[in-house]
């Protein structure tokens, strides 16, 4: 083809002369630059960025500062425990198994002795208190209560109303 028939972005129904492609070509190449640079800068109206990760719901401060303190209280036993058997290895033998010694009271059978005389005495003192009748005068009870509702009699206004 022809170098003027190169580039027809919008082909003309009849060409002629006077219809330069250069200068059309020229035209809507710079239309088509200006055209991508407006896409480009344009922004989108959906979003579609993934949504905010905040940093408190991944890393788990918590979580990790109770992990670090049983890692740490792990690590202080076994540094106790390397240290106890330090201690044995480099020590002379010892025995650990030992029956502790009780010191003996001198007067532990004087105590003894005393306190089975006092349980013998208040066990004899119970059976006396268990073996006593009560003493109780029926005869003298009884003047007394009449005595006193004479008393009641002669001190009250109003008759007291009588049973029998």
């Amino acid at each position: 083809m022809n170098n003027s028939l190169e580039y027809l972005a919008y082909p003309a129904i009849v060409a002629n002369h006077r219809q330069s492609t250069t200068f059309k070509k020229k035209l809507d190449v710079g239309h088509h630059v200006s055209h991508k640079n407006r896409v480009e800068v344009a922004k989108p109206t959906v979003d579609n960025k993934p949504p905010v990760a905040h940093t408190h719901h991944i890393l788990k401060l918590s979580k990790l500062q109770g992990e670090q303190k049983r890692i740490n209280k792990i690590e202080y036993e076994n540094k106790q425990l390397c240290q106890k058997i330090a201690d044995a290895q480099r020590g002379p033998a010892k025995v650990d198994c030992w029956n502790e010694y009780f010191s003996k009271s001198l007067n532990r059978e004087t105590r003894n002795r005393e306190l089975v005389r006092i349980t013998v005495e208040n066990q004899g003192i119970l059976r006396r208190l268990g073996d006593r009748k009560p003493h109780y005068d029926r005869r003298a009870s009884e003047i007394d209560w009449q005595n006193s509702r004479r008393y009641i009699r002669n001190t009250t206004r109003y008759l007291l109303y009588k049973k029998d």
